[in-house]
């Protein structure tokens, strides 16, 4: 008898003679093709599943064995798609409290990616908690996307300065992963701070800007974010200035 198995992800595993009869017992089962190798370093490797087929009935209580073994092995945590008999799922491998960091760092990144698709209207209707998902995307984009000041500039960062805008967001983000909550003083320093040196500018496109520096996208979508997140917690109108770009005649 045979059944449609399908198996894809990866993990990170410690090499070892255990770890290669693992390797040899998935190649067997599934094929060379869909188990992919890369040597991270002489003690480390990553382990990735690619495979999708009509396969025999025994596969899927094979592949879960076989997973059961890899779980003590694995560096950090790790996951596996797997779809068999018109069930799916995923599962995750490694010690609790990394598998409880994966899976909520998946959960994070379903919700960012969900709430994208919402209206304003139904947007607004999660109240603080869509805000934050929203700022924390934001704010993540830019600090991710641009090097940070040196020890030097942060240590004499003055209000209204790129660096003293910098340490402000990054406060702001910190402040978001236990409670989903960001702190209502951090968003107002982190605005005043940008109000100080000018606010926002609007282009003819509809993006953003920082008046102090107009390549700053990134931050003046964060700027936004702080602003309808204090609103919306306060349900007072921070001040920010939003000057208008207007449309080029070249």
């Amino acid at each position: 008898m045979s059944c449609d198995y399908k198996i894809y992800g990866s993990i990170t595993l410690r090499r070892s003679q255990e770890v290669e009869v693992l390797l040899d017992a998935l190649r067997e089962r599934l094929d060379d093709d869909a188990v992919e190798v890369e040597e991270l370093d002489e003690n480390t490797i990553e382990l990735a599943l690619n495979f999708a087929a009509v396969t025999t009935i025994h596969t899927p209580s094979v592949m879960a064995d076989l997973i059961k073994q890899m779980k003590p092995l694995v560096i950090g945590a790790g996951s596996f798609d797997i779809e068999t008999s018109g069930e799916s799922w995923t599962e995750f491998i490694g010690s609790p409290e990394e598998v409880a960091k994966a899976k909520s760092a998946s959960a994070l990144l379903l919700i960012q990616e969900r709430i994208k698709l919402l209206t304003a209207e139904d947007r607004a209707k999660l109240g603080g908690t869509g805000q934050a998902v929203k700022l924390q995307n934001a704010l993540g984009d830019l600090l991710g996307n641009i090097l940070p000041p040196t020890a030097t500039e942060l240590k004499d960062a003055q209000p209204g300065s790129l660096a003293y805008n910098w340490q402000q967001a990054k406060a702001v983000l910190r402040s978001l992963p236990n409670t989903q909550a960001p702190s209502l003083d951090a968003l107002k320093a982190l605005i005043s701070t940008v109000q100080a040196t000018g606010g926002l500018v609007h282009f003819p496109d509809g993006s953003f800007g920082c008046a102090a520096d107009e390549d700053w996208l990134d931050l003046a979508d964060g700027i936004l974010a702080a602003k309808q997140a204090l609103e919306s917690e306060t349900g007072v109108v921070a001040e920010l200035t939003i000057t208008e770009i207007p449309q080029s005649d070249t």
